[in-house]
């Protein structure tokens, strides 16, 4: 087994009293790509940041290919040239496009010929080398950082929400580029709220919330309340009703999109769940099937075969319905013993 690129092991970090990450364990793999999912506050810039070695945990340990980390220069200085980060609101210098993207390799005392063009050319922005950086768009800025990444080829790259400022045309290029990194070899770690894009992308997925790793695929999350109706548990996500396993209190909830049923006419099973929709997207995953976003007054995210997909002659604005049991739904409040 090939030895982690980074280990964490009962890591924290605190801001203002509040505990912002708490991880008992976690291996992330060179070599590959892995993409870090979960809601607004989770914590996955901050693990960001702590890979980057720009943030010291309160409390734990971490392994960078197999040495722990020490909190102090040079040695920090020394790591840092073996990661790159690049910021959801990148900051660029008040120079060019050419002179921000030869900014690193300057730095490392590297000739910048040929590197900067290349890497100007992989994110579509050679027609760009000459403007002036601050007069550029969030997308264009995003994908210059991403120019300013490639150029001095780190084995470590750090993306958090790498697309989430790209317009749609070149959304396609950024993913392109996470993909070929992992293939050369790169060990990439990026964070998205895009969770298809995070299947598509990625050969690993880590879910957070409330800073604990979730032992399951934060996906169709819901927030509401619970209640007793007629002997039962549901959970109120207005518009929907959502039977839950008996004695479940929860304010957040997820469903797995693989225990999710989808067929063109209501099923007749033991499952409770079941509600009309119609299919809004359809996107392949890693695995070589799709995942489907049906609107059922909230969205539901459901992972189906492609030979299903053909089978029921699905396409984007079919009427569908989405069947689950409640034994697919997972609570997320922090005193849920899987958070913990």
């Amino acid at each position: 087994m090939d030895m982690p690129a980074y280990r964490l092991r009962e890591l924290r970090v605190e801001r203002a009293a509040r505990r912002v990450l708490d991880i008992t364990a976690l291996d992330l793999l060179p070599g590959c790509v892995t993409a870090i999912v979960g809601p607004n506050g989770a914590g996955k810039t901050t693990l960001l940041r702590v890979l980057a070695f720009l943030l010291r945990p309160t409390s734990g340990s971490v392994e960078f290919v197999g040495r722990p980390v020490a909190y102090h220069e040079p040695a920090l200085s020394t790591l840092r040239r073996q990661v790159t980060l690049v910021a959801q609101t990148p900051v660029l210098f008040h120079r060019s496009v050419r002179a921000n993207v030869a900014y690193g390799l300057r730095a490392r005392r590297r000739a910048t010929d040929g590197g900067v063009e290349a890497a100007l050319a992989a994110v579509g922005m050679t027609d760009f080398a000459e403007r002036a950086a601050w007069k550029l768009s969030g997308g264009e800025a995003q994908r210059v950082a991403l120019a300013r990444a490639l150029a001095i080829d780190p084995p470590v790259y750090l993306f958090d929400e790498p697309t989430k400022s790209v317009d749609r045309q070149h959304v396609p290029i950024v993913e392109s580029l996470i993909t070929q990194l992992g293939a050369a070899g790169k060990t990439v770690i990026f964070t998205t709220h895009n969770f298809a894009q995070a299947y598509r992308l990625s050969d690993m997925l880590i879910s957070l919330s409330d800073g604990h790793i979730a032992p399951f695929p934060l996906i169709n999350l819901l927030r509401g309340t619970t209640e007793q109706i007629d002997g039962h548990s549901y959970f109120l996500s207005e518009p929907l009703r959502i039977e839950v396993p008996d004695g479940t209190v929860a304010r957040t909830i997820a469903i797995d999109p693989d225990a999710i049923i989808v067929s063109c006419d209501a099923l007749h099973s033991s499952a409770r769940n079941s509600f009309a929709g119609r299919i809004l997207k359809a996107e392949r995953d890693e695995r070589g099937g799709l995942l489907l976003t049906i609107d059922c007054g909230c969205n539901f995210v459901a992972r189906i075969t492609r030979h299903s997909y053909d089978e029921m002659a699905l396409n984007v604005g079919r009427a569908v319905y989405v069947t689950f049991k409640s034994s697919a739904i997972h609570a997320l409040d922090e005193d849920t013993p899987a958070l913990r």
